[in-house]
């Protein structure tokens, strides 16, 4: 639980092409400021000293708002409120009508807190010339993808589990997703929808060659190494992080991805389950 003692400051991450995003950011500034709370907008002030300093983060916009805050999210994890401008999502699932009320339970220590697992990834290049970049490292809430870039033919993709190989296969890529990210790029590409509170790491293969080749679910505990190895090594293949950050990579890549041992904190809301969510989201019957 969060108690009204405990939150001095907040910040506030609009997503500016939304539809009267705004109004709403200085509405909700001026409610703040009267209740006594100190704000901090991400327009005026670098949202590393917010997660540094803010006691509640509330995003204005939709998941993609929250999935560009999660990625700069990495020694503190603060609670974040996602706000969603727009049609529900899975990540914001508060309506502009409901803030307020959400706020007010939030303020008297009556909300509830869910901690989501995160993705730890790093690439490593082999043989990298001296001067050039070695490793790189992200982080990811919805999932860490690799996929053809450019002229690249065909690939093939090895995938090791927990220091075991798991599978091989020839095709255009792999996503690797968190529970939360399973309702994301993953279920397009044929995955499984996994209640976010599991502890797993969901394996979908992109449009493999071999058709009896399915999604694997494996423990969070065990780290999940891939390869490459495109038709000439010249070509290369793209590695993403919840769609905000890209790298390259290529025969003498090796991507590690890992459960962080950080978990995204979300204020869940009052409203509905995630249930009730999935229902709406995909127009089920009640």
């Amino acid at each position: 639980m969060v108690g009204v003692s405990s939150i001095q400051r907040v910040g506030i991450l609009t997503n500016p092409t939304k539809p009267n995003a705004d109004e709403l950011r200085q509405e909700l500034c001026e409610w703040l400021e009267k209740r006594g709370t100190q704000v901090l907008d991400a327009l005026k002030v670098p949202i590393e000293k917010i997660v540094s300093e803010a006691d509640l983060f509330i995003c204005l916009g939709g998941d993609g708002t929250i999935l560009h805050l999660a990625g700069r999210m990495i020694d503190r994890m603060i609670p974040v409120l996602g706000v969603n401008i727009g049609s529900l999502g899975f990540l914001t699932e508060v309506r502009v009508e409901e803030l307020y009320d959400e706020l007010k339970l939030i303020f008297s220590g009556q909300c509830q807190i869910e901690e989501r697992m995160l993705l730890s990834a790093s690439v490593r290049w082999e043989n990298a010339r001296a001067g050039t970049e070695k490793e790189r490292r992200f982080q990811a809430l919805n999932d860490i993808v690799i996929n053809r870039e450019g002229l690249t033919r065909y690939m093939a993709i090895q995938i090791d589990i927990g220091g075991e190989r798991a599978t091989r296969f020839f095709g255009d890529g792999v996503i690797v997703a968190t529970p939360t990210g399973s309702t994301a790029y993953s279920l397009s590409a044929g995955g499984p929808i996994v209640h976010p509170s599991l502890d797993h790491i969901i394996i979908t293969p992109i449009c493999p060659h071999a058709s009896a080749l399915r999604p694997l679910v494996v423990s969070g505990k065990e780290p999940v190494r891939i390869r490459i190895t495109c038709n000439e090594a010249r070509e290369k293949a793209l590695l993403t992080a919840d769609g905000q950050t890209d790298v390259p990579i290529d025969n003498q890549s090796v991507v590690e991805v890992t459960r962080s041992i950080s978990h995204f904190r979300l204020v869940k809301s009052s409203k509905r389950s995630y249930y009730a969510t999935l229902r709406e989201k995909f127009k089920l019957p009640e």
